[in-house]
C-alpha cells in the first residue's frame, strides 16, 4: 500500500501538480491513501508602531490589536484554507480518487513531519517556491519518504 501526500496552497500551479499526481501514478487507487495538506497562514497581527519625526526625535505610538481582530484572521484563513481544500477534493473525486484533506495554522514542517510518520507516507509532493520548502526538505531527512519537488509555476503536462 502506498501513501501520498501531496501540499498545495491557493496558486492554480498546485492545483496543476494536484492533477499531474493524479494521473501519473498509476499506484493511486482506492487502495491506497491520497492525503492532501494545506497550511494555514500564522495570523500574525502584532503591535502597530506609528511615527512621527521632530527633528532629531521621534516619538511612537503602538497599538495593540484586539483579541477579536485576531480571531476574524484566523476564521478568515481558516475558511480559505479549507475552501482551498474542498476544491482539491472535489478534483481528485472527478479522477476517482478519495482523497483525505488536512490542515494547520503556521510553519507546516511539524504537522507535515508528524503526518508522514503517523500515517506512513511514501511520497511527498511539493511546488518549490515556498519558503518553507527548504525547511521541509531538512525534516524528511529522519523519515522513510520520498520527496518529489516540482518548480512552481511550470505547467506540468
Amino acid at each position: 500500500m502506498k501513501n501520498v501526500m501531496v501540499v498545495i496552497d491557493e496558486s492554480s500551479s498546485s492545483y496543476d501538480l494536484l492533477v499531474w499526481v493524479l494521473e501519473n501514478l498509476q499506484d493511486i487507487s482506492n487502495s491506497n491513501k491520497l492525503l492532501i495538506f494545506a497550511k494555514q497562514p500564522q495570523s500574525f497581527v502584532g503591535p502597530i508602531s506609528l511615527s512621527s519625526s521632530l527633528g532629531f526625535a521621534q516619538l511612537f505610538y503602538p497599538f495593540s490589536p484586539r483579541a477579536e481582530l485576531i480571531r476574524l484572521a484566523q476564521e478568515k484563513n481558516m475558511k480559505i484554507a479549507l475552501g482551498i481544500l474542498e476544491k482539491a477534493k472535489k478534483i481528485s473525486g472527478n479522477h476517482g480518487i478519495k482523497a483525505e484533506t488536512l490542515t494547520d495554522v503556521g510553519d507546516p514542517k511539524e504537522p507535515i513531519h508528524k503526518i508522514i510518520q503517523e500515517r506512513m507516507i511514501n511520497l511527498l509532493v511539493m511546488s518549490d517556491g515556498d519558503q518553507q520548502t527548504s525547511s521541509l526538505k531538512k525534516c524528511l531527512h529522519n523519515t522513510h519518504c520520498s520527496l518529489l519537488v516540482v518548480e512552481k509555476g511550470i505547467r506540468i503536462n
